[in-house]
């Protein structure tokens, strides 16, 4: 069995995803743009960490557990979606006291003062993330996958999360970076507020959706 092939789509399937900006992205910048270096890479961190929960629990079934849980999926769901909203109601409300260059997270940030929490927390809160994963392993993962291979799927899907968010915070941490930053931080707390609550208002219209279409 060539297994290689399956890790490759894997990796090249998890990287354009993980490319596309997100409630993710915008942590990681708030955190190194408006904090500091090492926010920016223990946010990182932090959905590091929640992407191997998601991948995990994938591979253990409860992504298609979640799917067809109906009720408690659209629950659970509409949960994230006023999670993503009232982050970026908190960042609008910190933007008119915006966090100095090197200080400590603000109480905008989701998870309280702590970054890795912030991308912990901001991740965990996406139940979809699980059924995606679910889905992309039923059309990657080979029938009877050695125990080995979906370790390295996990490891995998978890490094390069790392690698692609730590990327992100690196270069928007650099000096430039953060003097533009501090010029317009009001605006891009602003921008970032409004982002989140856009991706929470639009998760829940999925999820409204998904059940008027149930609907005789």
């Amino acid at each position: 069995m060539d297994l290689l092939p399956a890790l490759l789509h894997l990796s090249a399937i998890h990287i354009l995803m993980a490319m596309i900006p997100g409630p993710n992205t915008v942590v990681v910048s708030y955190c190194s743009a408006g904090i500091s270096r090492a926010a920016g890479l223990k946010a990182a961190l932090g959905i590091a960490a929640a992407t191997f929960v998601w991948v995990a629990l994938s591979l253990a079934g409860i992504g298609l557990v979640l799917a067809q849980a109906g009720e408690l999926y659209h629950a659970l769901r509409l949960a994230g979606a006023g999670y993503l909203v009232y982050v970026g109601w908190r960042m609008l409300r910190s933007a008119a006291r915006p966090v100095a260059a090197g200080a400590d997270p603000g109480p905008a940030l989701p998870g309280g003062r702590s970054p890795f929490l912030a991308g912990l927390v901001t991740t965990l809160s996406n139940p979809k993330s699980a059924v995606f994963w679910t889905s992309v392993f039923a059309l990657v993962v080979p029938p009877a996958a050695p125990g080995w291979f979906l370790a390295a799927a996990m490891g995998l899907v978890t490094l390069q999360s790392l690698g692609w968010y730590a990327a992100v915070a690196l270069v928007l941490s650099t000096p430039f970076a953060r003097q533009y930053y501090r010029r317009l931080t009001r605006w891009l707390d602003r921008v970032a507020g409004a982002v989140m609550i856009l991706l929470g208002l639009r998760l829940a219209d999925e999820v409204r959706a998904e059940l008027s279409a149930r609907l005789p």
